[in-house]
């Protein structure tokens, strides 16, 4: 008879230790959170020496690229709604266009896709695309090589627009990114080129 009230008093002695354990626990993990900024933070790489190239129609080289991005949408299949949906897997912060909010998400996957994602639904995603010259991709098919990546491009997509605003040599960093997305969807910088809802394209490169 004496079993039974031994037996309660254990259990409530081992819950209350139990509880006291996952507080213990829960403390140290929020300690340890607080105390690792990794665990916080994101990064992705860059390309040092990277920079928006100047183009210049009047060299071929250039006038060859500028004709590989106005077919990236096409070749790619980029468009509103690819852009829109999924995202890439690290948060690398907020940044504002004008009156909008855009939050820039990257990673270093195939592509190394970098996507400014626009807070207010239907506003303008800013999107680095890769970009490879179609001359030497299809000469490098014919020897059954892959093309290289030329550079990348700063690309606005809207609905009804693919326009693109400036020609890396390399990945910029992050700081960059953000500055130059900002000018892109803010209109405060002039585009190289725009695909429209009817399918021709505008190049606004003056030859020099």
């Amino acid at each position: 008879m004496t079993i039974a009230p031994m037996h309660v008093s254990y259990s409530k002695h081992f819950r209350g230790t139990l509880v006291r354990n996952r507080l213990a626990v829960s403390a140290a993990v929020a300690i340890f959170v607080a105390a690792s900024p990794a665990l916080a933070e994101c990064s992705v790489s860059s390309d040092a020496g990277a920079i928006a190239k100047p183009i210049d129609m009047t060299v071929q080289t250039d006038a060859n690229i500028v004709a590989s991005m106005s077919l990236l949408p096409k070749l790619m299949h980029i468009d509103y709604s690819s852009a829109a949906g999924g995202k890439p897997s690290c948060d690398l912060g907020q940044f504002t266009a004008g009156a909008a909010s855009y939050e820039l998400y990257g990673d270093d996957k195939a592509g190394r896709r970098r996507t400014a994602k626009p807070a207010r639904k239907g506003d303008p995603i800013a999107q680095i695309v890769p970009v490879t010259d179609i001359i030497k991709a299809i000469n490098a098919s014919k020897q059954g090589k892959s093309a290289t990546v030329e550079g990348y491009l700063l690309a606005t997509v809207s609905k009804t627009e693919f326009t693109g605003w400036r020609y890396y040599t390399g990945m910029p960093d992050t700081a960059t990114l953000k500055r130059d997305m900002a000018e892109a969807l803010g209109g405060s910088t002039a585009p190289i080129f725009r695909n429209g809802a009817d399918g021709k394209t505008e190049i606004f490169v003056p030859k020099r």
